[in-house]
């Protein structure tokens, strides 16, 4: 993983590194997740997690170094595709994947196939050919911009672990405890949840902070103390997180930088946000309920190194539902229409032309279940639910 890394591995594993050493540890992350997409804010309590991740099984702990290769065969789901799903069907692009009769409810891309948590939040693979359960669960999945990995965090009675499934050799490739241990009669606001991952590395947003993983190695180096739910997400180097100086919730205000929790560059106004795969445009939007994201909003386009605001252009839909990035410059969306229940059109929007077109017309409607948890019926890949704002 090149002299960088060579240094972060030096670095006693969970232990905090210099400050003069997080530019090392972030160039180090700049080689190894630079196809990423941003993920939003892991929805839901911990308390939530932990009562519908019980009964998984426990793999790899911390510290194993002898950890088996990613799969590098070729996959048939590598082109990034308008995509969402309704019900038992996935929509990527113009094909259908069935999902067995299992309601998909959360799920992710990958080259392999797609992931997804069903109503108990049981983890699937589908692929076209078939589908099949890992025989776990978790309440939120992450997944990268290409590659067949993805990564979840299960919920114990005392720790979480996080795990890294390569979809597709069918294995794990990394369960950890580390940083997610969980105090004696603590309520989290938040549960942990994985930041970023590919072949290479991930990062773990844990009780104890952020830390850079390396998955063949096992070993891994604190980069940050921030909290669950301060760093947003990771591009290309680059850092998306809330402004230090307004702790909580309560006042909108994020960060892009190299440096998670460093209270200094340019603000935006905004408690959500995606950065694209090279970190050149940030979208973001504020909602009431913003550790739910993504949630529909009047999303507003920067260009990061200027940090220009730029004049996204979708005349006819009051908000918009963040879904993905289809590479560094076009991101799909859900366009929500005025009106009580209104039907809601797949936009593919471009950060170079500034102007979304309908991909998906009226592939659902803006409404949510009855009971909790109140969510709409249709799903995006961003690896979580869409919820209902409080």
């Amino acid at each position: 993983m090149g002299e960088s890394s060579a240094s972060t591995k030096a670095a006693s594993t969970g232990h905090s590194a210099p400050a003069s050493r997080v530019d090392g540890i972030v160039a180090d992350g700049n080689r190894q997740l630079t196809r990423r997409r941003a993920i939003g804010v892991l929805a839901g309590t911990a308390a939530t997690a932990a009562a519908v991740v019980g009964g998984v099984a426990v793999g790899r702990s911390a510290g194993r170094t002898s950890l088996p290769e990613p799969a590098r065969r070729p996959t048939p789901f590598t082109e990034r595709r308008p995509t969402y799903a309704v019900g038992t069907r996935i929509h990527y692009g113009t094909d259908v994947i069935s999902t067995a009769g299992h309601d998909v409810k959360a799920f992710v891309q990958t080259a392999a196939g797609f992931v997804f948590l069903d109503a108990k939040n049981t983890i699937y693979v589908a692929n076209g050919n078939d589908v099949r359960p890992l025989g776990k669960s978790a309440w939120a999945l992450t997944a990268p911009g290409s590659g067949s990995m993805a990564g979840w965090v299960e919920g114990f009675d005392d720790h979480f672990e996080s795990v890294g499934y390569d979809v597709a050799a069918g294995r794990e490739l990394v369960r950890t405890k580390l940083g997610n241990k969980v105090p004696r009669n603590v309520s989290l606001a938040m549960s942990p949840r994985i930041l970023a991952l590919d072949s290479d590395a991930a990062y773990l947003s844990t009780l104890d902070g952020l830390y850079l993983w390396e998955l063949r190695s096992g070993s891994s180096t604190k980069v940050s103390t921030a909290a669950v739910g301060e760093v947003l997400a990771v591009s290309a180097g680059q850092f998306l997180y809330r402004n230090p100086r307004r702790p909580g919730f309560a006042e909108p205000g994020l960060i892009v930088g190299p440096e998670p929790g460093k209270p200094a560059g340019r603000i935006y106004p905004a408690n959500q946000g995606y950065l694209s795969p090279k970190a050149t445009y940030l979208l973001t939007g504020s909602t009431a309920s913003p550790q739910l994201a993504p949630q529909a909003t009047a999303l507003e386009l920067y260009a990061v190194q200027s940090g220009t605001k730029l004049p996204l252009r979708h005349p006819g839909y009051v908000r918009l539902i963040f879904s993905q990035w289809l590479d560094d410059t076009t991101f799909t969306a859900v366009g929500v229409r005025a009106g009580k229940h209104p039907p809601v059109d797949l936009l593919t929007c471009s950060a170079a032309t500034l102007n979304c077109k309908v991909s998906v017309a009226a592939f659902s409607t803006y409404t949510f279940d009855q009971a909790p948890p109140r969510e709409t019926p249709f799903a995006l890949p961003v690896g979580s639910r869409i919820l209902e704002p409080n």
